[in-house]
């Protein structure tokens, strides 16, 4: 197992990327872009002096320890879509960070982070050094340096508000496009902070990350989760992950695990930001697209192979998934090979 001491966050950013066997392909003032095909990708924006936004997806190859010692505070938010990091407390792993969105503030952070052999990351970050955001963006917006003091620090929170989440996949959205620039990550990012320190509006949960009890609202009902049913949630995505071309109900899930159809489809949404359906028809979708390329499975097989019983029904759903169909898609990739 690696492991690596720092107290620098740029530094261990870099050791990171490095440890994992990412290779820095794109480089220019503010950007990078790390890669490794059989890795992943890292896109990094901005920098930590001021705001940095990033985006991954990513297989971690070895296990990894490292830990961190720096007095640098730090608005992290984000939407963790798949993978834990643990942090080593009293000899034990514990679940740092799971898939959810969430907003901390970290200050005098130290500790050990852990991430094992095979588990796959993907979401977005921002980082907003908390001495850029009290002096120049509060004052901006006419807040004071000690607005945002109502958040405890060290605690993550995970009920961010659709508005604060849609201003998220904004930035997603700029990065993957690569048409981010300075001035639009500032400009969402004062954004944010507006809507995060509206009065009128609840965009943050008085309940901490660290509490057994979190709320999600569905239109308006109020439906009650706890740390038991959300670990329920992670089983049944790690289910669907493992066998994506079975085909199985909602209901039948439910059963399966123990969870009210109710608490799953909305636990569900709440920490991979979509629904059921849509997480395991790109499971399908995605292996429908590797037997196409990799293989020479005829369309009945492949259809088999991921959970249609009619290659035509499998047909139209792969065509409305990527606009070519499986026989256009398998010609495409002949013809650029």
């Amino acid at each position: 197992m690696n492991f690596y001491k720092t107290t620098n966050p740029d530094d261990y950013g870099l050791y990171f990327y490095k440890q994992i066997g990412l290779n820095c392909t794109f480089e220019q003032p503010h950007e990078q872009i790390w890669t490794n095909p059989d890795v992943g990708t890292i896109h990094i924006y901005g920098s930590l002096d001021e705001i940095q936004c990033g985006t991954g997806d990513y297989t971690i190859p070895t296990d990894l320890l490292a830990e961190f010692d720096y007095e640098s505070a730090f608005l992290h938010f984000g939407i963790i879509y798949e993978g834990i990091t643990y942090s080593l407390v009293n000899h034990r792993l514990s679940p740092m960070s799971h898939p959810s969105a969430f907003l901390a503030v970290e200050q005098s952070a130290g500790g050990i982070n852990c991430w094992k052999c095979g588990q796959r990351f993907r979401g977005i970050e921002v980082s907003i050094r908390m001495k850029y955001l009290r002096n120049d963006l509060l004052p901006f917006l006419g807040y004071p340096k000690d607005a945002l003091d109502f958040i405890q620090p060290n605690i993550r929170y995970h009920n961010l508000s659709p508005e604060l989440r849609g201003i998220l996949s904004k930035i997603e959205f700029l990065l993957n496009q690569r048409t981010m620039t300075l001035a639009l990550q500032k400009a969402l990012c004062l954004e944010f902070l507006a809507h995060l320190l509206n009065p009128k509006t609840e965009c943050l949960s008085t309940i901490p990350a660290s509490s057994d009890t979190h709320y999600i609202y569905v239109g308006k009902r109020k439906i009650k989760m706890t740390q038991a049913d959300f670990e329920k949630v992670r089983k049944v995505h790690d289910q669907l992950e493992k066998d994506a071309g079975s085909f199985v109900t909602i209901y039948e899930l439910s059963q399966t695990f123990e969870i009210s159809e109710q608490k799953l489809k909305a636990g569900f949404l709440e920490l991979y930001q979509q629904t059921i359906w849509n997480y395991a028809n790109n499971l399908r979708m995605n292996q429908a697209a590797r037997l196409l390329r990799d293989t020479d499975c005829n369309i009945h097989e492949i259809a088999a192979n991921v959970g249609y019983q009619s290659p035509a029904a499998f047909t139209n759903m792969f065509k409305n998934w990527c606009g070519l169909t499986p026989g256009q898609f398998r010609a495409q990739i002949a013809a650029e090979a």
